[in-house]
């Protein structure tokens, strides 16, 4: 159903009395102006449209159609969107799920948490990325609602959804020392890394000093967005209150980590990653690397979850390098093996359903 990459042989301290505890799922979403770099991301069928993606998927995951435009996220070949994997998953184990804004450009048509400092970050090769103190306001938004949320006896998993955010993630752990040029991940299966170090030496030039930098908010300020900071921050929360965390998502949430490591924050037992084979076994990113250099103590659980024999092309892209992960498919796929005992050929069904449904809609085509 699973594999597990456990560098500190820390799951099964993580995985102890998890399915006893009360399981709430959080989709953090954001916009960051780096999206629109021509080349950058596809999670959307153009550039423009990548800040208006976040908004679309979660009206999608909740409602099943978006109400923002009449279309559902795709990628410019017509993949649709990763939420199709997580709405199909929250159908059937009926779990209770909130959406959180950190700073989107177009707010969903949803009820919704939106953290008092959320802010559409800016593009960072020509511009900081949060305007001066919202890296530490940010995090503390997030360590409050963190507290909100969660008890001794929760589980929490934490799925996102920002076009452009892998850049941006590997900007920061760039910026706090940890090397990432190349290891970070994409929609497409021929990642622009070239692309993303050349937004991440932009940003360099223009902060025009040394790094990694001291300041963990600075960092992210000058490198970030506000979405990996709010995460960070709701993590730390969930585990001052003695939760778990799963991060439901790819090498995005390896930013998150760094985030914590920098700023001293114990993981171990507390904090794994959930995410996809597909994310895993990317030859043009190294999430396993990655965890290794930041935080070897966080496992990595990715699912099995395989389209290789889906009746629509656009699922069996995902087999070609296509999409891989977003808006918490795989951790939220994970939390329904580990907690619902959920069979991958319950899941696999009901994605298919969800998109022969969505094929009716007009949203993607049956081939």
């Amino acid at each position: 159903m699973f594999e597990v990459i456990d560098l500190l042989h820390s799951w099964k301290e993580f995985v102890d009395d998890v399915e006893h505890r009360h399981t709430l799922f959080i989709y953090f979403i954001a916009s960051t102006k780096t999206s629109t770099v021509p080349g950058i991301s596809i999670a959307g069928a153009s550039p423009e449209q990548t800040l208006y993606t976040p908004a679309l998927d979660v009206e999608y995951l909740v409602l099943g159609k978006p109400k923002t435009f009449d279309a559902i996220p795709i990628t410019p070949e017509g993949i649709p969107t990763p939420a199709i994997i997580t709405r199909s998953v929250l159908s059937l184990i009926k779990a209770p799920h909130i959406v959180v804004d950190c700073g989107v450009l177009r707010k969903p048509a949803i009820p919704l948490i939106t953290l008092p400092h959320a802010v559409v970050g800016g593009r960072i090769d020509a511009e900081n990325a949060l305007p001066e103190g919202y890296g530490e306001k940010l995090f503390r938004d997030g360590e409050t609602l963190g507290h909100m949320l969660s008890s001794k006896n929760s589980l929490l998993i934490a799925g996102e959804s920002m076009p452009g955010g892998t850049t941006t993630a590997m900007a920061i752990m760039e910026a706090l020392g940890f090397k990432a040029v190349g290891r970070v991940s994409s929609a497409s299966p021929n990642n622009p890394a070239k692309l993303k170090e050349k937004v991440f030496r932009g940003a360099l030039t223009r902060y025009g000093k040394e790094v990694p930098v001291e300041n963990v908010f600075e960092a992210v300020e000058v490198f970030g967005d506000p979405l990996h900071i709010a995460i960070a921050g709701f993590v730390t929360g969930v585990i001052e209150r003695g939760s778990k965390v799963i991060l439901a998502g790819g090498t995005q949430m390896c930013s998150v980590i760094a985030i914590l490591k920098r700023l001293g924050i114990d993981l171990r037992g507390r904090v794994a990653i959930g995410t996809t084979k597909w994310i895993v076994t990317d030859r043009g990113s190294d999430i396993a690397g990655l965890v290794r250099d930041i935080a070897p103590e966080v496992p990595i659980v990715y699912t099995l979850l395989s389209f290789s024999d889906a009746p629509f092309d656009g699922l069996r892209y995902y087999e070609e390098g296509y999409v891989k992960e977003g808006v918490g498919a795989g951790g939220t796929v994970i939390a329904s093996q580990l907690v619902w005992k959920l069979p991958l050929t319950s899941i696999k069904e009901a994605v298919y359903r969800e998109y022969e449904r969505i094929v009716g809609l007009g949203y993607v085509k049956r081939g």
